[in-house]
């Protein structure tokens, strides 16, 4: 039995409680909640939850987990009916249509299963509920200056802040490894936070060349065994990713008080999540295989808000402080591609998305003149386009100076520069500054 899991009688039988070390097992933290929640309501969510545990991917039912949580701890309700749907509609005000969008499938399917705890009212009222989705896109088409794309303005002025910011020892670690990925890569946060230490390759080409590749997670998923898609990053990245890793290597072993096998290392997370790390000392590093060490994804979320309030990064659009968001970052990725002539399948695949339905909608956004698209492609982030061409080369490299940070380690080793973990892309304005 889980020794992580205190076994609750009074609430769960003892196959429920079987079912809920299961699920935990891979991550997904229930106890809390069904200790909080009427037990007239624990049979049917414990069930229900394993229903959709053994048909979806572990980040579906973490989202179901986390919104049922909000529900019961803002209400605290001894059965779900109408009444009490319209009362946490109400306390969620302008959030209740996403979090109703998670819930309704998961409420009418505990009814259907015949579990206790859902009346017919509520069902009723699922059905009917008018959840106002958005329309896919939107924010793109409108070129809103808040939530959509950002220029290219915004988008050189956010890569220059993280760089500064890193420089001067005011940005972590973690911080700036998670920044430049989602920045640069388009990837989601809750598929960046899933990188293992095994995840970041080195490839050697036929032509003696090495190729940086991330093997990412896809999202959407169904079961529970994920699959993954690899992505190309250029070196500078890399390194900065690896040394991420090798410093959440080093945590682990601390925790432990050992040295980690060659199997454990692998396992590692780029992104931990440090508070779980004192759970290491309790199950040894058996808990690697898990997802408890995990970092959240909102640590992307984190991290930009930071680089911009500190940086005082100002958009050309609105002239007050950059709103910047991960979803936004994804825009910005697609719509560039889409400036620089991608056709809508390479962005459906660059972006991970399973059709290109949802691609489309940059094409369709920038349907220009060659003449605009090509002067549209910034020049200062020229060095973007090799992390997605799998190793072209931009003919406009002459602009860039690069240069290794005075925190490199290995400035007396013989180790190039272009191939170290500061090697870091800067106008040639800036150097006489620095």
């Amino acid at each position: 039995m889980n020794n992580l899991i205190k076994y609750n009688s009074d609430k769960t039988s003892l196959h429920e409680h079987k079912i809920v070390s299961s699920i935990e097992n891979n991550g997904i933290n229930l106890t809390n909640l069904i200790y909080a929640m009427n037990e007239n309501l624990v049979c049917g969510f414990v069930y229900t939850v394993q229903y959709y545990f053994n048909s979806n991917s572990y980040l579906y039912v973490k989202n179901i987990v986390r919104n049922m949580e909000s529900l019961i701890r803002k209400l605290s309700p001894t059965h779900i009916d109408d009444k009490v749907l319209i009362e946490y509609q109400n306390k969620k005000l302008s959030k209740a249509p996403a979090s109703f969008r998670v819930l309704r499938p998961f409420l009418i399917k505990w009814f259907e299963l015949g579990y206790p705890g859902i009346d017919e009212s509520a069902v009723e009222l699922l059905k009917h509920l008018d959840l106002k989705i958005k329309k896919s896109g939107q924010s793109v088409l409108q070129d809103d200056p808040t939530e959509g794309p950002l220029t290219k303005e915004e988008h050189t002025s956010l890569i220059k802040a993280m760089n500064h910011a890193y420089r001067k020892g005011e940005l972590s670690l973690p911080h700036y490894a998670i920044s430049l990925l989602i920045s640069l890569t388009g990837r989601r946060p809750q598929q960046l936070v899933m990188l293992k230490y095994k995840d970041l390759i080195q490839k050697n080409l036929d032509n003696g060349k090495v190729e940086y590749v991330i093997s990412v997670p896809r999202v959407k998923q169904r079961g529970k065994e994920l699959r993954y898609r690899e992505l190309a990053i250029i070196s500078e990245v890399a390194s900065i990713v690896q040394l991420q890793a090798n410093q959440s290597v080093k945590l682990v072993e601390q925790a432990l008080g050992k040295t980690l096998d060659d199997y454990s290392k692998r396992e590692v997370p780029i992104f931990l999540n440090e508070e779980k790390l004192s759970d290491l000392s309790i199950t040894g590093s058996i808990l690697l295989e898990y997802n408890k060490l995990y970092a959240k994804p909102t640590i992307a979320n984190v991290a930009l808000k930071s680089i911009v309030n500190n940086e005082g990064v100002i958009s050309n659009h609105t002239d007050s402080i950059l709103n910047v968001t991960p979803r936004r970052l994804r825009y910005t990725i697609a719509t560039m591609l889409a400036k620089d002539g991608h056709n809508v399948n390479t962005i459906a695949e660059l972006l991970d998305h399973s059709s290109t339905s949802s691609a489309g909608i940059y094409i369709k956004n920038h349907a220009d003149s060659v003449e605009r698209i090509d002067s549209a492609v910034s020049e200062q982030l020229s060095f973007v386009a090799d992390i997605f061409m799998n190793g072209i080369k931009s003919k406009k490299s002459c602009h860039f100076k690069f240069f290794s940070s005075s925190r490199c380690q290995s400035q007396n080793s013989g180790f190039p520069c272009n191939q170290c973990m500061f090697f870091i892309p800067i106008d040639r304005s800036e150097v006489n500054q620095l």
